[in-house]
């Protein structure tokens, strides 16, 4: 099985998300980000002495699609989508289940009005309504008034896109962990940060019934 953590628009927190699902979950990384964050994430570990992932970085597009259709029916993947659109990512969408962070703000409800065409030109070109779950991230517990619009939007455009309940709060563990080569678990077990991602995943587990 493969979970896509996926969006158009860079800066969302697409590669924090997925190596710490990953890291949960105990799946493999396919990392088609330009940056190669979930690479550099995965060599920390290395050089922090704790056990790496399993990281594909595939050179092209033909080597994309043979590791994803590896995963298909054994195993499970992580996709780190970088904040663009290309072939590559529009696979990943095509075969996966696709995660999309999205921060509550009117700006990024932009860039979701943009990641819906791409959803809308994928949809067409595979003849069937492809969905991306919406998980709110990186929110501020002031903002609730932006936390509501991102629902509303979200509830008014549910061809494409459905609303996860599970919130990611904007916590200084992140960015700490991340940059350690550790998931929020790994690095506190009992931090607030730490709850929302097992939250997250559970949610995921449950609603897609991964075992």
């Amino acid at each position: 099985m493969i979970i896509s953590v996926a969006h158009s628009k860079g800066g969302v927190g697409k590669s924090t998300l997925a190596v710490n699902i990953a890291q949960v979950m105990g799946a493999d990384i396919l990392d088609l980000d330009l940056q190669r964050s979930s690479l550099f994430w995965n060599r920390t570990r290395g050089a922090g002495g704790y056990k790496g992932l399993n990281v594909h970085t595939p050179n092209d597009i033909d080597e994309a699609k043979k590791i994803m259709n590896e995963y298909k029916t054994n195993g499970l993947l992580v996709t780190d989508c970088g904040g663009f659109d290309s072939e590559s990512n529009r696979v990943a969408l095509n075969r996966s289940i696709i995660i999309t962070p999205v921060s509550p703000s009117n700006i990024e409800l932009y860039g979701l009005q943009n990641f819906i065409q791409t959803l809308k030109k994928a949809s067409e070109l595979m003849e069937r309504e492809i969905i991306a779950n919406v998980v709110i991230n990186n929110a501020d517990v002031r903002s609730q008034g932006a936390i509501a619009d991102v629902k509303e939007f979200v509830l008014a455009n549910n061809k494409h896109l459905k609303l996860l309940d599970t919130v990611i709060h904007c916590r200084s563990d992140f960015k700490w962990s991340f940059g350690e080569g550790l998931s929020v678990v790994e690095s506190n077990s009992k931090s607030k940060a730490a709850e929302e991602i097992t939250t997250l995943v559970s949610e995921i587990k449950n609603k897609f019934n991964i075992v």
